[in-house]
């Protein structure tokens, strides 16, 4: 009997304990290196940030891959289905402020939180999209685990 033909078995606690001390040892390595390293001036600490950000997200998505291999079906299920819909319904609430800011702007005043210069109030804009994506993705995940129970 080949290895491929049995179910393989999830992993344990104590791997996905071993995967987030692995993911948050990555990170603070890639913060402290582009943070280090990042400071040149010019072009060359863009590349810096980039190449070092660009390193730490494709040991995170191998990390994921690994993860994802270890669950279920049903947990599959329930991920696919919550970022379909959570992420879709967390954009269009996202999109929905966007579009009424925009198109009443003058009637609205930017707060100093969001930033004053073009790339923090992008940054904030792009934060707040995620921030929605994510809440829209944890209700439809728990919608999904109490229908299915």
């Amino acid at each position: 009997m080949n290895d491929l033909s049995r179910p393989r078995r999830p992993h344990g606690p104590g791997a996905y304990l071993l995967y987030i001390v692995v993911c948050l040892v990555l990170g603070g390595l890639a913060g402290a290196a582009s943070a280090i390293l990042g400071d040149q001036p010019g072009p060359v600490g863009t590349a810096v940030t980039a190449a070092l950000v660009t390193a730490a997200m494709a040991a995170g998505f191998t990390a994921c891959l690994w993860w994802w291999r270890g669950i279920d079906e049903a947990a599959r299920e329930a991920h696919k289905w919550a970022w379909w819909w959570g992420g879709t319904g967390g954009m269009a609430v996202g999109i929905v402020l966007l579009l009424t800011l925009m198109l009443r702007a003058e009637d609205q005043s930017l707060s100093a939180k969001l930033g004053s210069t073009p790339a923090d109030i992008f940054v904030s804009g792009m934060m707040c999209i995620l921030l929605f994506q994510l809440a829209g993705y944890l209700l439809a995940w728990a919608g999904w685990w109490l229908k299915h129970r």
